[in-house]
């Protein structure tokens, strides 16, 4: 019984399956086609409720010689490459819960199928929270927020997510689980082998349990909103902030397009180009003091009208701007969602080339970290002629390549054969090691991750 028989629809492995792992899978298409991706509609879905559930599912299906595609909530499927087709889908959402939490060490022990606002709601009653604030934030998951390694602005003072990562238990291709890392803070056994699973989009093994390191939820809260007629007065004004001794929780900056998306600024100058965001947070004086001396800063550096977001203004306006980085806002079957990484001085740049090749895109920037996201709207980039989209594209990468900045698709229409180029001192060979090392089956996605392992 090999791939070509799991490809029919009497799938006997599914029989099989249910009684070595306790749960029948789906089968039948109209089960399966809400797990598609990006369009593909899998062979065999299967939502393991525990680790070792997944474990005796892998072992099985490798045996197959068949591929696996991990799912959280589905929210990142229309990350290109896409797939050929899909042989069956591993679903974590039913593999979640708090399994450990103790707040006087600042770590909590999460079942990496837990929604991301059911964690946040866990901590809020001890007064702490996991420091991020991912797009999709409503039903993102946990092990999906990290395979996809998605940063949110308060990156810029809390750090990435993957630096939040203390240890984990995974499921490799052979059935084995392994535990890497810690459940401490301070640990310096072995090697970090957990962060090689944050960004590897699932293609090295199946995340079940991840230990966090959490953070106290300020006292208080408030927003900055800066007017700019210019971007690089604007972006001026973020490394002046990035560099004092202020250490805000987070800055972002805007076009006018982005910014109209944040209801919560209705009241902001309309005419403003640019639009500057900052986020200051701690004690009651000491938050007020942050934000005193971010308005100065940003009024000394040019703005034309600087608000004042109280902190219920704040936390409805965050809910926008966390979706304005590749998020809801911005469907993948309309928009083409891509970063643009470089040097924080050179986000202005990249903001005015971005500008200049797709007059009609969406771009909002996390300036003190230098990351930049456009959503290009694919209806404005097709046009009467023979080009496809990726040949549309083909400006973008020529930009990224000339000034050495660092591409990334997040989403793109289904059926686009959108691939970001890989960089020539990319280090595919040990990428290509790992991998074999890992998961030498091939059997979680293969082909889907950077330059085709």
């Amino acid at each position: 019984m090999r791939r070509n028989e799991l490809r029919s629809l009497n799938l006997p492995i599914a029989d099989e399956l249910g009684k070595r792992a306790g749960t029948r899978p789906r089968v039948r298409p109209l089960d399966c086609a809400p797990y598609a991706v990006a369009g593909i509609v899998p062979k065999l879905v299967f939502s393991p409720r525990t680790l070792r559930e997944a474990s005796k599912t892998i072992t099985t299906i490798a045996a197959e010689g068949a591929s696996i595609t991990i799912r959280g909530a589905g929210t990142k499927h229309l990350r290109p490459p896409h797939p050929y087709d899909v042989d069956v889908v591993l679903d974590s959402t039913r593999c979640s819960g708090v399994l450990e939490h103790t707040p006087a060490d600042l770590t909590v022990t999460v079942a990496a199928g837990t929604r991301f606002t059911a964690l946040q709601e866990a901590l809020r009653a001890s007064g702490q929270f996991f420091p991020s604030d991912p797009p999709f934030a409503a039903d993102t998951t946990i092990g999906g927020m990290l395979s996809s390694r998605v940063a949110g602005a308060l990156r810029q003072r809390y750090g990435a997510p993957r630096g939040n990562v203390l240890g984990m238990r995974v499921c490799l291709s052979d059935g084995s689980i392994a535990f890497t890392g810690a459940r401490v803070v301070k640990s310096v056994a072995g090697y970090d082998i957990a962060k090689l699973f944050v960004g590897a989009w699932g293609t090295l093994g199946f995340i079940g349990h991840v230990t966090l390191k959490v953070a106290p939820i300020p006292r208080e809260q408030l927003g900055i909103v800066a007017s700019f007629a210019r971007c690089e007065t604007a972006c001026d004004a973020a490394l002046r902030l990035a560099s004092s001794p202020l250490f805000p929780l987070a800055t972002t900056l805007h076009d006018r397009a982005s910014a109209h998306r944040i209801r919560a600024l209705s009241g902001t100058e309309p005419g403003a180009h640019w639009t500057l965001i900052v986020r200051c947070g701690g004690t009651r004086a000491g938050a007020t003091r942050q934000a005193d001396g971010v308005a100065d800063i940003v009024k000394s550096s040019g703005s034309s009208n600087v608000d004042l977001l109280d902190a219920d203004r704040l936390h409805f306006a965050w809910q926008d701007i966390a979706e304005l980085a590749g998020g809801a806002m911005y469907p993948g079957s309309h928009y083409v969602c891509c970063t643009v990484a470089s040097l924080p001085s050179q986000v202005g740049a990249v903001l005015t080339s971005l500008s200049a090749l797709f007059p009609d895109a969406n771009c909002t920037s996390h300036p003190a970290t230098g990351i930049v996201y456009a959503h290009l709207p694919v209806a404005a980039m097709e046009q009467p002629s023979s080009r496809t989209l990726s040949s549309q594209l083909q400006p973008l990468l020529d930009l990224c390549e000339r000034e050495h900045y660092y591409l990334s698709y997040l989403a793109a229409p289904a059926g686009s054969a959108v691939r970001a180029p890989v960089s020539a001192d990319a280090p595919i060979l040990l990428m290509r090691r790992v991998k074999a090392s890992l998961d030498p089956s091939g059997t979680f996605d293969p082909g889907r991750f950077m330059a085709g392992i």
